[in-house]
């Protein structure tokens, strides 16, 4: 069975103050238009807190009534464009608890929601709680499609669990305020899918917040592949325009990657149990 190259679109986010939860989705939707027909859209980490009043001293968060609005638009836009949407993540008050909570919407209209695994030690000390599942594996097309956030792609492990469980393509909507960040994120995305064998999708929120209580984001989008034979030497498929509201299209070769874990001169996932004590 030949399955179809998969399109991803990336949509990098920059703040712009919008005064609502219906400003920012119009914005959101600009951005799927810029990108053009695919199959999965992603949009970064917390781009929801543009849309967010942020009082001093405390996160931008959502009460959980209000995470309904998304979750319904989200919903709206899958099944309206046929295709997976990965909607960034936005900080959400549940039970008295503070999650990094993302959604991610199917044709079929299921709107699955996923708590950051991992959040930063600065997520911590503010209150936000790990989540209790592994990154949940969305089924497209005949291709599993894992979702991560930021700091979630730094631990091998995290990822792993992932393509253990079938994933094909990783997503990770991100969130890095300074230089340091967004590199450890790029360079960690880039490393998970040449070791894992597999595409990872990086999508940056970026732009300076239009409040001083709250630090912009800086990064540059990026969709990468294994460096092998098979797939193709050059390991990087898409990376937008640094810092810049902006969206685009590439096709990941589903068909290539699985010839890859079996034939690449190199096969590093496939090859991970040959080494195993």
């Amino acid at each position: 069975m030949s399955f179809p190259p998969l399109d991803v679109a990336l949509c990098q986010y920059r703040f712009d103050a919008v005064d609502s939860i219906d400003e920012l989705t119009e914005r959101a939707e600009t951005l799927f238009e810029r990108a053009g027909t695919a199959d999965v859209y992603v949009l970064p980490e917390l781009f929801a807190v543009d849309a967010v009043t942020p009082t001093a001293g405390a996160l931008p968060t959502l009460a959980e009534s209000e995470f309904d609005a998304p979750r319904a638009w989200c919903r709206r836009q899958a099944e309206h464009r046929n295709a997976v949407v990965v909607a960034g993540s936005a900080y959400v008050e549940i039970d008295g608890t503070i999650r990094n909570r993302s959604l991610i919407a199917t044709p079929d209209g299921t709107v699955v929601a996923y708590d950051k695994l991992r959040p930063i030690p600065q997520e911590r000390s503010d209150g936000v709680v790990p989540g209790k599942k592994q990154p949940p594996l969305i089924q497209y097309n005949g291709t599993e499609i894992g979702v991560l956030l930021c700091y979630d792609v730094e631990f091998p492990s995290v990822a792993r669990s992932a393509v253990d469980r079938g994933a094909e393509l990783l997503v990770v909507p991100s969130w890095t305020a300074h230089e340091g960040g967004y590199q450890r994120v790029r360079r960690c995305a880039a490393a998970r899918a040449v070791e894992n064998q597999v595409y990872v999708a990086q999508v940056c929120l970026v732009g300076s917040h239009p409040t001083e209580s709250l630090e912009g984001g800086t990064g540059r989008s990026a969709l990468f592949a294994p460096c092998d034979d098979v797939v193709g030497a050059d390991g990087t498929r898409l990376s937008l325009s640094r810092d810049r509201h902006a969206a685009a299209t590439t096709a990941v070769d589903l068909e290539r990657l699985r010839t890859a874990r079996q034939s690449a001169s190199v096969r590093p996932y496939t090859d991970t149990e040959v080494f195993e004590p």
